[in-house]
């Protein structure tokens, strides 16, 4: 199968981060930070080296400010429930997934917050001048995703960041800057520090190279989480409260340690191409995309054509056709990944007036190549003929 859903996961993963998770599977793995025997101890080191291989992705000085997560969906809920409190006021974006509307929308539907969402543009940017309006004196928090998972239009973040950073000064009450890099990290460059993020979640099963079932949040040193876990730790055990330290405080119970070790060996796959290599190699199969895909009868394009703006991610439709069958026919007939349907962004289909058609989304990696993109371009080319004959 042509695999043009790397969006959702990356595929296939490198045999090196294979390879690391069985080698450690079968000679290593014990539990960590429960134990002082070797393999322990030896676990421990190796999820140690993960999160300082992370910390350097990510530009951030302490790695010990990191926090393994299972995914980027839980450390966006764990940096959105745990740091909000009674009447603070909340800024996001029309461009958000689930992870981020979700939690903000139960606590502003339960009366704990208040909630402002803002449009953005209608290639998906959000830019300042969208959010300083919407501030409030009681705005404890501004979440703006990195990338869109359903344009890829990469917003930018230093800019916002810098600008929280000026308002902060002249502020009693301090606004934190979440970001959501489940869509850039690893494909677009990140400096949490420059940048002035405050919480920054990702993924680590898609441009990480890492297996499912790994994520991470970084906190600033100057911010602090309620857990929303709490249990073992490994750490002040003698204590019935949870730690207030990182990363113990979010890390509640045991580590995916396979899983972090494959991240580990993800972000070696990921030094050894460079990251900037890989963001401009990732351009140019986006360039050829587009102008294979415009000759398309009926193919509708969303967000930018600059791909200088935009992540790894196409999003068209075939005229009226509904995006689900189209992504059904395309797997069925012509052996091609790709995903339909709202993608978990029901908010940014209702700005660009899809919610009921949905996108068809094809999203690329490292690895993706000129040739998939001819073998998609040929099918949806064949789909809208069989179209028009049917009308």
């Amino acid at each position: 199968m042509i695999y043009l859903d790397n969006a959702a996961t990356t595929f296939p993963k490198p045999k090196s981060v294979l390879d690391a998770m069985y080698a450690f599977m079968e000679t290593t793995m014990a539990n960590p930070g429960r134990s002082g025997h070797r393999m322990a101890m030896e676990t421990n080191k190796r999820i140690l080296e993960t999160r300082i291989k992370l910390a350097s992705v990510i530009g951030a000085a302490n790695p010990l400010q990191i926090a393994f997560t299972k995914n980027a969906s839980e450390a966006l809920n764990m940096a959105i429930v745990g740091l909000l409190t009674q009447g603070d006021h909340v800024i996001t974006s029309m461009m958000e997934h689930n992870s981020v509307v979700r939690p903000l929308n139960r606590l502003s539907s339960e009366n704990r917050i208040e909630l402002s969402v803002i449009e953005g543009d209608f290639e998906g940017f959000v830019r300042w001048e969208d959010i300083e309006p919407s501030i409030r004196e009681n705005t404890a928090l501004i979440a703006i995703t990195h990338a869109s998972n359903l344009l890829g239009s990469i917003n930018d973040i230093g800019e916002i960041g810098r600008r929280i950073r000026q308002l902060n000064q002249t502020r009693e009450k301090q606004i934190a800057f979440l970001v959501d890099c489940a869509q850039t990290a690893g494909c677009v460059p990140i400096h949490v520090e420059e940048m002035n993020i405050s919480l920054l979640a990702g993924a680590g099963h898609k441009s990480l190279y890492g297996p499912t079932g790994t994520g991470f949040l970084y906190v600033d040193e100057n911010i602090f989480l309620e857990p929303i876990y709490c249990g073992g730790t490994g750490s002040l055990s003698e204590s019935l409260n949870q730690p207030e330290f990182m990363p113990d405080m979010l890390e509640t119970g045991t580590l995916n340690a396979v899983g972090i070790v494959g991240l580990g060996a993800g972000l070696d796959y990921l030094a050894d191409k460079g990251i900037e290599n890989i963001m401009k190699s990732q351009q140019a199969l986006m360039e050829y995309a587009i102008a294979k895909l415009e000759s398309i009868p009926t193919l509708k394009f969303y967000g930018s054509k600059d791909v200088r703006r935009r992540s790894g991610v196409l999003c068209f439709n075939l005229g009226d056709q509904d995006s689900q069958e189209l992504v059904g026919a395309l797997s069925e007939e012509y052996g091609i990944a790709t995903r339909g349907g709202l993608h978990c962004a029901p908010l940014a289909h209702r700005r660009m007036g899809t919610e009921k058609q949905g996108m068809i989304r094809a999203s690329i990696a490292s690895f993706s190549t000129n040739e998939d993109i001819d073998a998609l371009a040929e099918a949806l080319t064949r789909l809208a003929a069989r179209a028009d004959q049917l009308k």
